[in-house]
């Protein structure tokens, strides 16, 4: 019987093992796309800064793969403010993910702690 509860242990401690170190990947993956879209949220709100304090005859190239197109400030301001919005929600769905993975993790260290107790109280 013993030997048993501790197969069944052995069993569920690496199970977390397991979703402990890919919950851990993917936080840090997470980490660094949040990041990432971060430092893109502040590249455009720097840029619009810039294109803000221009005069409306100055000349605007967007870069478009490998070439430059000729676009009017507000089309720009428009394109940049979406890039932000496009970051701000994908921001906000990898912050998302990442309490759901840290709230899995949680749930299952605890459901492990009840099997050890449980264990220990049949003894």
């Amino acid at each position: 019987m013993a030997m048993q509860v501790d197969l069944e242990l052995k069993k569920a401690f690496q199970e977390l093992q397991v979703k402990m170190v890919t919950s851990t990947q993917q936080i840090k993956v997470s980490d660094a796309q949040i990041d990432q879209l971060k430092r893109s949220i502040k590249h455009s709100e720097l840029v619009e800064h810039e294109i803000g304090a221009l005069p409306d005859s100055t000349r605007l190239y967007e870069g478009v793969g490998r070439m430059f197109i000729l676009q009017p400030h507000d089309s720009i301001k428009k394109n940049l403010a979406n890039k932000k919005k496009g970051a701000e929600e994908k921001i906000k769905n990898l912050e998302t993910s990442k309490s759901y993975l840290e709230k899995s993790i949680k749930e299952s260290e605890d459901n492990l702690r009840e099997l050890v107790m449980s264990k220990q109280q049949n003894r």
